[in-house]
């Protein structure tokens, strides 16, 4: 007869394995579950940590339902259940998740396959706004959704068998919890003593000033400041010389940072951030530095939407917390910085964000690089802008690609920000532009290609002046003709003076808007072929071409910086400081409706 008692053991051991490996990927669901609601707790609608960590827990339920066909977990008193293997567990108090979900009667909780698809994302979100320091009911919450893919079991709690639900102390860490303090609260509220206290306490005799100075104890306890008082003794166990406590505070500080966050508990936020590095620098300690530094890496991305999204609340830190703040935020803040700063109402907080994104590009500029190819065109053209302003060469060719994409926006910044940086790697690019469908890019090209002067711009100018511009309006005429003169010089005479004086094929002129700009741009020239040019089309009737010339002619006569100046009057705003009549003032309007006209 043969035993069989050796297989059901390893039978049992392959099950119990089996089991418990489950059981490490339910727990790990259960804390994507936790980041997800966090998330949606500490940062703005938008932020793609938000999607980060939805996305993280969807992954997470598809491994699930390959292994199981739901997931159904038990909610005791603190304790998350699944198959009676502890999956989650955390002390009493306002942060633990499964007593949320205990003390409003909920005793099963289940999801069910497809619950990613469309509840998933709103369950989270209830989650997340139901918080306990508010007393929601989350029961009456989910039971009206009503969902199909998360399920529950719940009990009457005024009936449950279990008794009354035990409430967590919500300044864990103090003492007696306010409700075992009643009693004694309701004595020192009346003045009186019971007598049956009397009778338990006969040695003791309470009179009035004593009373009154209990009750001004207490009052002073219950006001003071936990959070603070709990930080502080974090941050003294830190100073302590021992490496595996302060990875322990660090650990700690890394769930207490994101509550205060959301809550924009300035003060103590700054408090931990400078502390931290005050007594990191102390220690001189490289790991002790590490651990700080991959602390504030973690919380950057949230202190600067802290930061950000409260001053645009009305609700700024004061100027030593606003300090520590931007002074601890790390590499991995310049992705908000680069979206939140453009919208900051307050122009000091905006300078000062502003001074702290140039900082962390300056010693990381391969991230705000990498924003160039944001899918977001808002971002990218802000980080473009960026670039060219701190001068990173590095960019080019990803500014060249950008310039490349659909929307305007991007493609305007980055021609912008290829004329500031002015190497001949972006001329293609630029003169590419000026053939742009957006106005606005084409004269961000024309201008930068003025300001660069790469080779063989002036003979591309050239050959789209000829035709004199005739889909253009009167502005950017004048800009392209301005360019011209600027990059050719007196080479670009016979072009401009055959658009100011020649005639085409059957006798007829050009528009008055194209001989009146070919006009001020001989006056840009400056040589003695540009005046024979202007002298010639003296006679013309165009009263707008009559004023280009005048204006011209006397721009010759002035040096070169007048000269400049005037050239430029006509795509201003202020005419009036170098136009003397009302047909000058006039001119730019006089010219569109001509060309409207011709058109």
């Amino acid at each position: 007869m043969t035993d069989s008692t050796p297989d059901t053991a390893t039978s049992g051991d392959s099950a119990a394995a089996t089991d418990d490996e489950l059981a490490g990927l339910v727990e790990e669901t259960v804390n994507s579950l936790l980041k997800a609601a966090r998330a949606r707790q500490t940062y703005v609608a938008g932020n793609p940590l938000i999607e980060r960590f939805h996305g993280e827990l969807c992954e997470k339920l598809a491994t699930v339902w390959d292994a199981m066909p739901h997931l159904s977990l038990t909610v005791d008193e603190g304790r998350l259940l699944w198959r009676e293997r502890q999956v989650y567990a955390k002390d009493l108090g306002p942060d633990n998740f499964a007593f949320r979900f205990f003390k409003d009667g909920i005793r099963q909780l289940a999801l069910l396959p497809g619950v990613e698809e469309g509840e998933l994302e709103e369950f989270i979100g209830l989650l997340a706004r139901a918080r306990p320091a508010h007393d929601d009911d989350l029961l009456a919450t989910l039971w009206h959704r009503d969902f199909k893919a998360v399920r529950m079991d719940y009990v009457d709690v005024s009936e449950d068998e279990a008794g009354e639900v035990p409430k967590p102390d919500r300044n864990a860490g103090a003492g007696e919890s306010l409700e075992d303090m009643t009693e004694i609260e309701d004595v020192l509220a009346s003045g009186e003593v019971m007598e049956d206290d009397i009778a338990e306490f006969a040695d003791i005799a309470l009179r009035e000033p004593d009373l009154l100075y209990l009750k001004r104890e207490m009052e002073a306890e219950w006001a003071r400041p936990i959070v603070h008082d709990v930080t502080l003794a974090l941050l003294d166990q830190f100073e302590m010389r021992d490496q595996e406590r302060r990875r322990q505070v660090v650990d700690i500080l890394r769930e207490m940072l994101p509550r205060l966050l959301a809550e924009r508990d300035f003060s103590n936020v700054a408090m931990i951030v400078n502390e931290l590095q005050l007594l990191a620098n102390k220690t001189g300690e490289d790991e002790t530095q590490d651990l700080v530094t991959s602390l504030l890496r973690d919380m950057s991305e949230a202190m600067a939407e802290m930061v950000s999204a409260a001053d645009a609340e009305g609700a700024s830190p004061g100027a030593d917390e606003m300090a520590a703040l931007i002074g601890a935020l790390q590499a991995e803040a310049i992705p908000t910085l680069v979206r939140a700063i453009p919208a900051v109402p307050n122009r000091h907080t905006r300078d000062r964000l502003a001074e702290a994104l140039d900082r962390l590009v300056g010693a990381n500029p391969g991230y705000v690089v990498d924003l160039l190819t944001a899918e977001d065109p808002m971002l990218a053209a802000e980080a473009a802008r960026i670039v060219g302003r701190l001068g990173l060469r590095e960019a080019e060719s990803d500014l060249i690609e950008l310039s490349k994409r659909p929307e305007d926006v991007t493609r305007q910044a980055a021609i912008e920000a290829l004329a500031i940086l002015g190497s001949a790697v972006g001329a293609q690019a630029l003169s590419t532009a000026l053939s742009d469908p957006g106005k606005d890019i084409r004269m961000a090209a024309v201008n930068a290609i003025a300001a660069v002067r790469p080779e063989g711009a002036g003979e591309l100018l050239r050959g789209m002046i000829a035709t004199g511009l005739p889909d253009r309006d009167a502005g950017e005429q004048m800009a392209f003709m301005r360019a011209y003169a600027t990059l050719a010089e007196d080479a670009a005479v016979p072009v401009l003076a055959k658009l100011l004086n020649g005639r085409k094929w059957w006798g007829g002129r050009r528009a008055p808007t194209v001989r009146a700009c070919a006009a001020r741009a001989l006056g840009l020239v400056g040589s003695e072929s540009a005046r024979a040019a202007l002298e010639k089309a003296a006679s013309d009737r165009a009263a707008p071409v009559k004023s280009a010339v005048r204006v011209a002619l006397r721009a010759l006569d002035s040096d070169s910086d007048e000269r400049e100046r005037l050239a430029t009057t006509m795509d201003t705003d202020e005419p009036a400081e170098v136009v003397e009549d009302p047909i000058e003032m006039g001119m730019l309007a006089d010219l569109d409706d001509e060309q409207g006209g011709k058109r």
